[in-house]
């Protein structure tokens, strides 16, 4: 994913923003993404998903984190299309597939840094 930034020219930093999430259990917890890409006002969260026992647990971080985030932040989950197909929709703002990461870097750096955001279209489950 950083080579495909740096070769697209987005500048991104790993890590840098560090926020507490309310779990729905009551529990508050960490959130530290592992990339950050900013464009003006708005700030694009990416999370690489690459599965394991731990993946359910931080499916409910990233929807929980959703319920509380400023709509400035875009959260983007990128994983494999065979995994990325069971994500839920309330974990995500936006989901590209791990195999194309040209395109998801593209999409953060055409984004105007002064324009509106562009609608991702979600499945419905």
């Amino acid at each position: 994913m950083c080579a495909e930034m740096r070769s697209q020219g987005v500048a991104h930093e790993h890590r840098s923003l560090h926020f507490r999430v309310r779990l729905p259990s009551g529990d508050v917890v960490p959130y530290d993404p592992d990339l950050v890409a900013r464009r003006g006002p708005l700030v694009f969260l990416i999370e690489p998903l690459e599965g394991g026992r731990s993946e359910p647990r931080r499916l409910e971080l990233l929807a929980a984190f959703l319920d509380q985030h400023s709509p400035e932040i875009v959260l983007v989950v990128v994983a494999p299309q065979e995994r990325l197909d069971k994500v839920p929709p309330s974990a995500y703002d936006e989901a590209y597939p791990s195999e194309d990461l040209a395109v998801v870097v593209r999409r953060i750096r055409d984004q105007n840094p002064k324009g509106m955001l562009r609608p991702f279209p979600k499945p419905t489950k």
